[in-house]
């Protein structure tokens, strides 16, 4: 029996969402970790698309104790990056436009919202970049 196509478009999507982020990153860069989500042409995305482990990776890297990612990658990389009180940034797609939101933003949106998502609207309130893209 095969797999549906869903994931693997979704999947798509974000890669391609990752490489154009990678790209203004290239032009503007800011420190910290990024945690891309795309909203897949929605102009919200549920507060239930960031994962709580996500969320407690972010706030564990703006924290003293940190955290020690590995890297796989490419020569040269290095083996391990370690992030300790560094900014951790939800980085979200939505149609025609990013937002870099902070993960503590973020996280207090999503308990003080009487809603179960986030709108565009209310992301580029919130967010402390937001652009077009080309």
């Amino acid at each position: 029996m095969q797999l549906p196509n869903l994931p693997q478009i979704n999947n798509q999507q974000e890669a391609k969402f990752g490489i154009a982020f990678r790209k203004w990153w290239g032009a503007h860069p800011m420190e910290g970790s990024f945690e891309l989500k795309d909203t897949l042409g929605k102009d919200y995305l549920s507060f239930s698309d960031v994962k709580p482990q996500q969320i407690a990776y972010g706030m564990r890297i703006r924290g003293d104790k940190g955290v020690l990612i590995r890297v796989v990658g490419l020569d040269g990389q290095p083996d391990y990056i370690g992030m300790v009180r560094q900014p951790s940034w939800i980085v979200i797609k939505f149609p025609g436009f990013f937002c870099i939101i902070s993960v503590e933003r973020f996280h207090l949106e999503s308990q003080l919202s009487k809603r179960r998502s986030l709108t565009s609207a209310r992301a580029k309130d919130i967010s402390v970049i937001h652009r077009f893209l080309d």
